[in-house]
């Protein structure tokens, strides 16, 4: 199963494309697609409001608005329309990774994260494919991980 949760530089791992005004949206997104399955996890809330937020030095009242936001019946569309549309274009497979990485954090990527990680790959113009190569992506990471911990 994917739980991929190893921090990464923000230049190697890519969110250096987001613009910083924007991760609060960024993470509302995120949360909406791990909460799909009726709930957001600790461990995918430390993913995100730990894990990501500390490998980036997020500021502590978006960690807060995070915290308590509210994920149920939250439209996608109107989160990535807040975007710049030409700048969502350069990060959209990053946030889709990103939602595939913290769906999965709690080791249960459930049926209802993949339809809402497709659904918001279809909004941001990614097709199946890519979405298919993000997740075997993370999946293989996961098991990297898993290796050079039993190994080392």
């Amino acid at each position: 199963m994917i739980g991929f949760t190893e921090k990464m530089s923000p230049i190697f791992y890519g969110m250096s494309m987001v613009p910083k005004d924007n991760w609060r949206e960024y993470g509302y997104a995120l949360l909406a697609i791990a909460g799909s399955d009726g709930e957001v996890s600790d461990p995918e809330l430390e993913w995100l409001t730990i894990d990501l937020a500390q490998s980036l030095s997020v500021a502590q009242e978006t960690i807060a608005a995070w915290e308590t936001f509210d994920y149920d019946d939250v439209d996608l569309k109107e989160i990535f329309d807040s975007f710049n549309a030409s700048s969502i274009a350069d990060f959209s497979r990053l946030l889709i990774y990103d939602a595939v990485r913290m769906s999965c954090a709690d080791d249960d990527y459930a049926d209802e994260e993949k339809e809402k990680v497709m659904e918001a790959a279809l909004i941001l113009k990614l097709n199946r494919e890519a979405v298919v190569a993000i997740e075997a992506l993370v999946e293989m990471e996961f098991a990297t991980d898993k290796m050079r911990t039993l190994i080392l």
